[in-house]
């Protein structure tokens, strides 16, 4: 029996954390457009119930969108204050993930390339 609630526990976090929407409260934190403005950098906090606590997020987006979903570039544990820049319209800067625990971290993203840094 205890395994079984682990395993619904463990079940329960990863759909938070990778995307699943039911329940979740998204607060955007900042929107960092891109050179052009074709696209912009979101950083967002979601919060989907006690079960998962706070987690910081970033996505990709096209201009004007908002976040769909669990984080496309991005998603760490706990609130964390990330800096943002691009340094083209194909290169995105991220720094002040600090040693916060990563869920999910991609080099690429829609044609943009994305690097971090502490």
């Amino acid at each position: 029996m205890k395994q079984k609630l682990q395993l619904l526990a463990a079940v329960a976090m990863l759909a938070a954390i990778t995307g699943c929407d039911i329940g979740c409260d998204d607060e955007v934190v900042s929107t960092v457009p891109s050179p052009s403005h074709a696209a912009s950098a979101v950083v967002f906090n979601r919060n989907c119930g006690a079960t998962t606590g706070l987690n910081t997020q970033v996505s990709l987006v096209r201009a004007g969108a908002a976040p769909s979903g669990g984080g496309n570039a991005l998603i760490l544990d706990g609130t964390v204050p990330l800096k943002l820049r691009w340094v083209s319209e194909s290169r995105l800067l991220i720094t002040g993930l600090g040693s916060a625990k990563i869920f999910k971290q991609e080099q690429s993203v829609a044609g943009v390339s994305v690097a971090y840094g502490k």
